[in-house]
């Protein structure tokens, strides 16, 4: 099974107060008060489907399941029968973002929209947001575009000290979500590069040497 989570899905935004002006530095050492979230830098389009045709997989898996938490279930089920493995994917498919969040997360990254929070929920002790979320800071036009987006696919949008968070009821919404952005590749290639892309790229590199 995939939890699905009793929360009103809204979208409240501001596009005059939308967060701007992030530098390289801000979106490579981070730029909230979340800890523990490793700047995603600038993937391709090609691994942000990787990765959501993974979380497809596993979420296709977890439907299935007789476990509550599905996804959970055959987490510890690949960690105890593999660890390095397991290891591997939330590393390189993942990057070591929550299973049904990270499909999104890579997508929006893909898409030049800086982010900076991401948790699935969940069952468990160990999630602490209350149901699936990702926070990003998208450039005004590509606001517009994302805004269009989270509404198409059922999902909410809330906005805090210029800072969005999107929200779903379970991952399977987040993971439509990731798609949908995916699909629109186009239209945010079309956009300006937003300034904070120029030289992340090498300052990630410079920060994984200290």
């Amino acid at each position: 099974m995939i939890p699905e989570f009793d929360v009103d899905i809204r979208r409240d935004f501001d596009m005059e107060t939308l967060r701007t002006g992030l530098s390289a530095e801000d979106v490579a050492r981070g730029f909230t008060d979340h800890h523990e979230y490793e700047c995603l830098g600038l993937p391709s389009w090609e691994e942000a489907a990787d990765c959501l045709n993974e979380e497809a997989a596993f979420l296709e898996r977890a439907e299935k399941s007789d476990a509550p938490d599905g996804v959970e279930a055959i987490l510890d089920e690949l960690r105890d029968a593999d660890d390095v493995g397991y290891a591997e994917l939330m590393a390189y498919t993942f990057r070591w973002n929550d299973v049904g969040v990270a499909g999104l997360s890579l997508a929006l990254s893909a898409a030049r929209i800086a982010t900076f929070y991401s948790c699935s929920s969940g069952l468990g002790v160990r999630h602490h947001a209350e149901y699936p979320m990702v926070g990003a800071v998208p450039d005004p036009e590509r606001a517009r575009l994302l805004a269009r987006l989270i509404e198409e696919n059922g999902c909410g949008l809330g906005q805090e000290y210029g800072r969005w968070y999107i929200y779903g009821r379970s991952i399977k919404d987040m993971h439509g979500l990731g798609r949908a952005v995916l699909a629109a590749r186009d239209a945010f290639d079309a956009l300006p590069q937003p300034s904070w892309t120029e030289g992340l790229a090498e300052l990630l590199e410079e920060l994984a040497d200290e």
